[in-house]
């Protein structure tokens, strides 16, 4: 692995970071993105911005899996010394996967994977026609047994069932939900689901995610509704997202832990 693949870093954090026990899960989807963006940049020798491949056609990479775990037992808290751990784990072109540690006193309390593809669009103007593309990607392979394993249960859980019933429709708004790529941003299809966790759990004992599997199966354009699924039991249970023709376009599974100092609604 060469050295453009690693980083590190460090913050104070603060209440921008935090949710209202922990660092948050919002805050460290979008750190670790940055890092894992800045990583690609580092081995491609280019800015993000300046990812064309040789057709002329601009590259980005997406999110097709993500990890999360937290030290809910040990919280990140106000004032504490952060210390940010990124490195790619595996590359299998077109494919990249990196883990970021967020550490406190040397201790990790936060890990975030992100598995990503680099892809363009076939249409202008579409969130859903994308197609895969790696020619200007000159990284070795290396780890590749990694990748391999996430998507073939990638691929599995396409096939799983959906469970739980429909907790809340959501308009996809672009000045909300996009990024600067004009895509429907990763992390946000991870809010809108944990947004409707809390409602289907709301008026029992609080609870946050332990660790969170997202499987990512499609985009959205402005303007579409999407359906959120939740299904729950005592210590995790599922959440996706449908588009209105029925398309399931996200899928997650977690785990969850009751904050026994935190009083229900």
């Amino acid at each position: 692995m060469s050295d453009s693949l690693t980083m590190a870093g460090d913050f104070t954090v603060g209440l921008p970071h935090l949710d209202f026990h922990t660092l948050s899960e919002d805050f460290a989807l979008g750190h670790s993105m940055d890092c894992h963006w800045k990583m690609l940049a580092n081995s491609l020798g280019l800015k993000a911005s300046n990812w064309f491949d040789r057709k002329g056609d601009r590259m980005y990479a997406a999110a097709i899996y993500l990890s999360t775990w937290f030290d809910l037992e040990h919280p990140v808290g106000e004032d504490d010394e952060c210390r940010v751990n990124s490195e790619m784990l595996a590359v299998r072109k077109p494919h990249a996967l990196s883990t970021t540690r967020f550490l406190v006193n040397d201790t990790c309390r936060a890990e975030v994977r992100i598995l990503t593809s680099f892809v363009k669009r076939n249409r202008a103007g579409s969130n859903k026609k994308l197609s895969v593309t790696r020619d200007i990607w000159l990284e070795e392979d290396f780890g590749g047994s990694r990748i391999d394993e996430i998507l073939e249960n990638h691929h599995q859980a396409k096939s799983m069932p959906d469970l739980g019933k429909t907790y809340g429709t959501t308009e996809i708004n672009r000045a909300m939900d996009f990024n600067a790529a004009d895509l429907f941003y990763f992390k946000n299809f991870v809010r809108i689901g944990k947004a409707m966790e809390w409602r289907q759990n709301r008026g029992s004992a609080p609870q946050l995610n332990v660790s969170r599997e997202c499987y990512y199966y499609g985009n959205a354009d402005d303007g579409e509704m999407i359906k959120t699924r939740v299904a729950r039991e005592k210590a995790g249970g599922q959440t996706s997202h449908h588009t209105a023709d029925g398309k399931r376009i996200f899928l997650s599974s977690w785990t969850a832990q009751d904050l026994a100092n935190e009083a229900p609604d």
